[in-house]
């Protein structure tokens, strides 16, 4: 879907989708140079982007408990900068479901479909039979392998939600799976660093682990890290409703929340559990500085949306990184 080969050039309504893409991000990287503004204006985009989506994948589907479970744990190749991944990924949350994310950011905005040795986890969907177009999904518990999202999303319904009743929120994001309306929240969080293109990181042992949900601003701005970082991790979805989990979730780390989430019975997302470190960490800023610090190991490649469409860039205009090192 996204990541097709191309050839021929793109149609002028898509080149100026993503001119527009791209003064966004230097607008983007500008708030993040003023101290006061910076984080105000981080959060802001990210609560926009979730508004956009009518907060999709903040609640759980009714009915859930008379529903069958996966065998093993699901595995989900895709990026977070991706619209098609975004619907499977709210899907997931819906359907209170464990998944193992790999994420699959660009090697290169500059070429479509590749899958070198450079990414981490492409090559190893081309391996199990998938395309390169994301998201891929593997329920090996099932023996299924399969791209394109409304497969996706239909199978896991079917297999996984057969009976129960999607909340409103849900229900109004499917209605917005549609172009342009799709591209909407990456109007809002249009870096390439916002989970689109990959830095060069260091692999960990073992995959780290993230509560949160789809709808949450504060977990997407650690899903973004962890995408463009190419960390694999398993995300347990704690939604609104997903009972079981929360309660899971108060007995293992409750002693890390504040009096009055303790007193409300209520949990705080993200959090991030890193086995390979022993960190734990609540707080999404402080959680995006330790991946950054702990497993950047040099540049993001600099390129802009203009190089996507293959239209030449103005002099000055600059795609750096707002969190990559400069030295």
């Amino acid at each position: 879907q996204f990541s097709r080969a191309r050839r021929s050039p793109l149609p002028p309504p898509v080149v100026t989708m993503f001119k527009v893409l791209h003064y966004a991000s230097l607008a983007y990287q500008t708030s993040q140079r003023l101290p006061i503004l910076a984080r105000l204006v981080e959060l802001g985009t990210s609560s926009v982007a979730t508004l956009l989506r009518c907060g999709s994948g903040a609640f759980v589907a009714l009915g859930l408990e008379k529903c069958k479970r996966p065998e093993k744990t699901l595995k989900l190749y895709e990026f977070e900068g991706c619209p098609f991944c975004r619907k499977v990924r709210e899907t997931i949350s819906v359907l209170d479901l464990d998944v193992e994310v790999r994420p699959c950011p660009k090697e290169t905005i500059k070429a479509m479909g590749q899958a070198t040795d450079v990414s981490r986890f492409r090559k190893e969907v081309s391996d199990l039979g998938g395309k390169q177009s994301y998201p891929f999904l593997v329920d090996e518990g099932a023996g299924k392998r399969m791209n394109e999202s409304e497969d996706i999303i239909g199978y896991l319904w079917q297999t996984y939600g057969e009976g129960a009743t999607p909340p409103l929120s849900y229900r109004l994001g499917r209605k917005l799976d549609r172009m342009p309306l799709m591209m909407l929240p990456t109007l809002f969080r249009p870096c390439l660093e916002h989970g689109m293109l990959r830095v060069p990181s260091k692999a960990p042992k073992e995959p780290l682990e993230l509560w949160g949900c789809e709808g949450s601003p504060f977990v997407r701005l650690v899903r973004e890290a962890l995408c463009v970082l190419e960390l694999p991790y398993l995300l347990r979805n704690v939604a609104h409703g997903a009972a079981a989990k929360r309660a899971e979730f108060r007995e293992k780390y409750g002693s890390k929340l504040s009096l009055p989430r303790k007193a409300a019975g209520a949990i705080q997302m993200p959090f991030l559990r890193d086995p390979n470190t022993g960190k734990e960490l609540l707080e999404s800023a402080d959680i995006v500085r330790y991946l950054y610090a702990t497993y950047q190991d040099g540049k993001m490649a600099e390129e802009s949306w203009l190089d996507f469409c293959g239209v030449k860039k103005p002099v000055g205009d600059a795609a750096a990184s707002s969190h990559t090192k400069t030295d």
